[in-house]
């Protein structure tokens, strides 16, 4: 009786022991270590190029209408395009206060609506930060430079500028541009604290809004800045117009900066979401396929990068597909095995119901 008491005592000191060791091997991930280094070394840096660009394509557009030249021009045109890039890599950051403000929609709401901004050009209507404020986004921000600048051709543009209410115009997007690029700037000042700080662990946790926002982005690549204008979603004719930056002949490189800006949040630089993955899964198979997903659109974008997408959608209608077919994988494996494995609640509906 007596030994048959120590066997089981051993037995479950043996046991506690192990259940001991198990639990001191685990280590607890630092979960707010990650928001921290997700804010400090990728959406900080981001939010300043972009506030820099908005800033730079403001003095560009003043030197441009002090000297109306085709050099200049040529010189606008690409601040336009390194300000419209900038603008697509803070797209996953569309959460929180940001999103609540709308203030990524007065940057850029693509298209412009061309006939509304020559109608108001040609009024007598006052040209001022406030009055443009009151107009819809489609008259304003980043779409409404474009069409100003790369609608017509250089000469035609140079011509155009002749009418002094143009130009007016052309330099009052741009301070707009900049009065709402402060505005965001400080929002992020004010938010990052709270996004770090957050510990809530549902839908308005900090992980399951920037989660969210990457899937709904993707989203929105698949569908509007692909899908649609390349007829594979919900009509049978590509449609050139529908495409983001037609006009500049830019729609692919917006799409490669939300690629390459969601890849920099999901691998972080100190810390990303691949490693919270690891922490939960304990192996890098879902890492490794995202990583490789992320290849393959990069490559898809560089294979037809030769030409616009407003080409290449009626010139390389498979190519296009696959890259569209790429960017929805990626999507799903947002949605379905990284919300999985994070517990996070995809709050947003997509598009075509998968």
């Amino acid at each position: 009786m007596i030994q048959r008491l120590i066997f089981i005592y051993l037995l479950i000191f043996t046991v506690l022991l192990a259940c001991n060791s198990d639990s001191d091997n685990q280590e607890t991930f630092n979960l707010k270590q990650l928001r921290a280094d997700l804010i400090n070394s990728v959406e900080q840096p981001t939010t300043t190029l972009f506030f820099e660009s908005i800033q730079n394509l403001h003095t560009i557009i003043i030197a441009f209408s002090n000297d109306i030249s085709i050099e200049n021009l040529h010189k606008t045109k690409e601040a336009w395009k390194i300000a419209a890039g900038t603008f697509s890599t803070i797209e996953p950051y569309n959460f929180g206060e940001i999103k609540s403000t709308n203030i990524q929609t007065a940057f850029y709401s693509w298209g412009a609506n061309d006939t509304g901004i020559n109608e108001y050009i040609s009024s007598n209507k006052s040209i001022d930060e406030e009055t443009i404020n009151s107009l819809s986004t489609t008259y304003r921000g980043l779409s409404a430079i474009e069409f100003l600048l790369f609608e017509l051709s250089d000469q035609e543009t140079i011509d155009s500028f002749s009418n002094s209410r143009r130009i007016e115009y052309l330099m009052v997007l741009g301070s707009n541009l900049v009065t709402k690029a402060e505005i965001y700037k400080t929002l992020w000042k004010t938010s990052r604290k709270n996004f770090i700080e957050n510990i809530q662990t549902g839908i308005n946790g900090s992980i399951n809004q920037i989660v969210n926002q990457i899937y709904a982005l993707l989203e929105d690549v698949k569908s509007f800045k692909i899908g649609q204008p390349a007829a594979i979603e919900k009509t049978n004719t590509p449609d050139a117009e529908k495409l983001q930056a037609e006009k500049s002949k830019f729609s692919l490189t917006l799409i490669q900066k939300n690629i390459e800006s969601i890849k920099k949040i999901y691998f972080g630089n100190a810390n990303g979401l691949d490693d919270y993955i690891f922490s939960e899964t304990k192996n890098t198979k879902l890492n490794d396929k995202i990583s490789k997903t992320f290849t393959d659109i990069e490559n898809t974008i560089n294979n037809l990068n030769s030409k616009p997408l407003k080409e290449n959608i009626f010139d390389k209608p498979n190519e296009v597909k696959i890259l569209y077919d790429k960017i929805k994988y990626l999507l799903l494996l947002m949605k379905i095995d990284v919300a999985n494995v994070l517990s996070v609640t995809i709050t947003v509906t997509d598009n075509d119901g998968d």
